[in-house]
């Protein structure tokens, strides 16, 4: 009886099941599952919206850089074209206008010559001294002399001024007077090279004497020649080092005329020949009236029947010969180019002359035929002048012609100024300035 009574009790005590409860629980866990599912899902709707705003973005910055690249690219094209165009009209291009910059009136006499040594440094040199001036036509040195007839020499910004037939000699740079001094005898050519050494022939009665000198007159080497031995020297010239000389010759060999080209060297490759001569070569029934270095190793001898040009750093060897088939007119040349003005022999070609400009190895540049009737012929860095009295013609160094055209006044000389298509014209009473184009 006690047990059962216990029984019951212990079975009144436990929680009675409530369908009400349960229906709510069960309620509330499936709201939660559904407020968790749509966490969830705006979450991966968020994300899916984040990743295609990030994809459009990357394809805008795709579709932009695009659109930029094609924009340079026709840019550059434009301007590639536009290039190309303007340097087609400016090689075919030739110029018949100037345009007259400024005026000065000369005060110097007209036995003056104008040197040209570098942009913004131009020698005036008259039986009186020499004078730099500089673009603006100021004084910038001068120093004074008297001379009967001054010669000229320039090598690079070094220049050599000598009064021929006379004994005076004074050497210059862009700076000023390196040195002078006088020569024992009477000066008949003179030959100068960068650092100032100058090479003179002299002549004392039947004796030539072949010297080089300092930039303070002290002999480096003395050569005594005369027209029995040797010939009579018609030309020679000194390389840009100072340490070679070539002279060319003229003489008689057994009844017929010869002229040959000698090479001395007057470092220790030189010093244990005679006289240091370490090359001759010989031409018969030629004349040799110009012989030139370009630089310190290559040379040009003009011949009456063409040129030949030799190479080499000690002892100098033929390596080319030019021929020409008429008769030459002119020769010209500077330190890199040289060049050969001839009579048209071209039946099939009217044009009066030819003109042929070769690198200092001997290739050729250019060939060109022309009418214009010249005076003056130089070269002047990549520039070709050809004038006369009121005519100017210009070539470049690759072929083009660039100028033709008649001036207003006589023409004394031609320089090239600062500034593109600039030019310095010598008239007898002025100086101009003027721009082509």
């Amino acid at each position: 009886m006690k047990l059962f009574e216990k029984l019951k009790k212990d079975h009144n005590t436990e929680p009675k099941f409530s369908f009400r409860d349960a229906l709510g629980n069960m309620k509330s866990a499936v709201i939660g599952k559904a407020s968790d599912m749509r966490a969830d899902y705006k979450s991966k709707a968020d994300q899916a919206m984040q990743s295609d705003e990030m994809l459009n973005l990357s394809s805008k910055l795709r579709m932009h850089k695009n659109k930029v690249r094609i924009r340079t690219a026709a840019i550059l094209t434009v301007l590639l074209v536009v290039s190309v165009g303007f340097g087609i009209y400016h090689h075919v291009k030739v110029y018949r206008h100037y345009t007259l910059v400024s005026r000065e009136e000369r005060t110097d006499d007209n036995a003056t010559q104008y040197v040209f040594l570098k942009k913004g440094c131009t020698l005036k040199c008259n039986p009186n001294g020499v004078t730099c001036v500089n673009k603006e036509n100021a004084v910038q040195w001068n120093t004074t002399f008297t001379m009967q007839n001054p010669v000229i020499d320039v090598c690079g910004t070094t220049v050599a001024v000598a009064d021929q037939r006379g004994n005076d000699i004074y050497i210059f740079n862009e700076k000023g007077l390196v040195g002078n001094f006088k020569v024992e005898y009477t000066l008949t050519k003179i030959r100068v090279a960068k650092q100032g050494v100058v090479a003179a022939i002299l002549e004392d009665g039947d004796v030539t004497w072949i010297n080089v000198y300092d930039s303070q007159g002290n002999i480096i080497v003395k050569n005594k020649t005369s027209v029995g031995k040797a010939g009579y020297p018609l030309d020679m010239d000194i390389s840009s080092d100072g340490l070679k000389m070539m002279v060319s010759f003229a003489g008689i060999q057994n009844q017929m005329l010869e002229s040959k080209v000698d090479f001395y060297n007057f470092s220790s490759v030189g010093k244990d020949q005679e006289n240091n001569l370490v090359k001759e070569v010989s031409y018969e029934g030629s004349v040799i009236p110009e012989v030139q270095f370009m630089d310190s190793d290559y040379a040009v001898a003009f011949r009456d029947a063409g040129a030949s040009v030799f190479y080499g750093k000690h002892v100098p060897e033929e390596k080319k010969e030019i021929a020409v088939e008429k008769e030459i007119v002119s020769t010209f040349y500077d330190e890199s180019y040289f060049g050969i003005v001839t009579e048209n022999g071209q039946e099939e070609n009217t044009h009066k002359y030819k003109v042929e400009v070769y690198r200092e190895n001997g290739s050729r540049c250019f060939q060109a035929y022309f009418d214009m009737e010249y005076t003056q012929i130089k070269i002047c860095g990549e520039e070709i002048f050809f004038y006369n009295g009121t005519e100017l013609m210009i070539y470049t160094t690759s072929g083009k012609l660039k100028y033709l055209a008649e001036y207003e006044k006589q023409i004394t000389d031609v320089i090239p100024s600062e500034g593109l298509g600039k030019y310095m014209i010598i008239t007898p009473d002025s100086v101009d300035t003027i721009k082509i184009g």
